[in-house]
């Protein structure tokens, strides 16, 4: 009986929906957890095609912009993706989903998150987590 509940909580832990962005900078050869103080997203669908801005503020008052475009027929996939790290240190490049979730949108708009890989100048950058959400006007604050 206790092996049948310890896999219901491990089962159960691994469907939790993560609430807050994740940013990690690649640095040294690993990954260093950044800190996000606000994040954003914005977009509209069109047809078979969502185009979001996602807007991430770091703590120090850097901002990261990821422009998405993602594109439906028949399964959800990241047609094109720029992200720019404006502050500091500017930066910009290409980003690639590594696990895109994507909810069309049929009742109440379309609800965008995943995990992406952020390259710039031909090397890894940034690895960021998106929660899902809904893409109209979304917000979220650390407090």
């Amino acid at each position: 009986m206790q092996c049948i509940v310890l896999i219901y909580l491990v089962l159960l832990g691994s469907c939790a929906n993560n609430t807050e962005p994740q940013l990690e900078e690649w640095a040294d050869g690993g990954y260093k957890a950044r800190q996000v103080s606000a994040y954003d997203i914005e977009g509209k669908r069109t047809g078979a095609t969502t185009r979001a801005t996602a807007i991430l503020t770091l703590q120090g008052g850097e901002r990261l912009y990821l422009e998405l475009k993602v594109d439906y027929d028949p399964q959800p996939v990241l047609g094109e993706g720029k992200w720019r790290l404006e502050g500091d240190r500017a930066d910009s490049g290409a980003v690639i989903a590594e696990a895109l979730k994507f909810f069309g949108g049929q009742s109440e708009g379309p609800s965008l998150g995943g995990r992406f890989l952020l390259q710039g100048n031909d090397r890894l950058r940034f690895r960021v987590v998106l929660p899902l959400r809904l893409i109209e006007r979304s917000r979220w604050k650390n407090r």
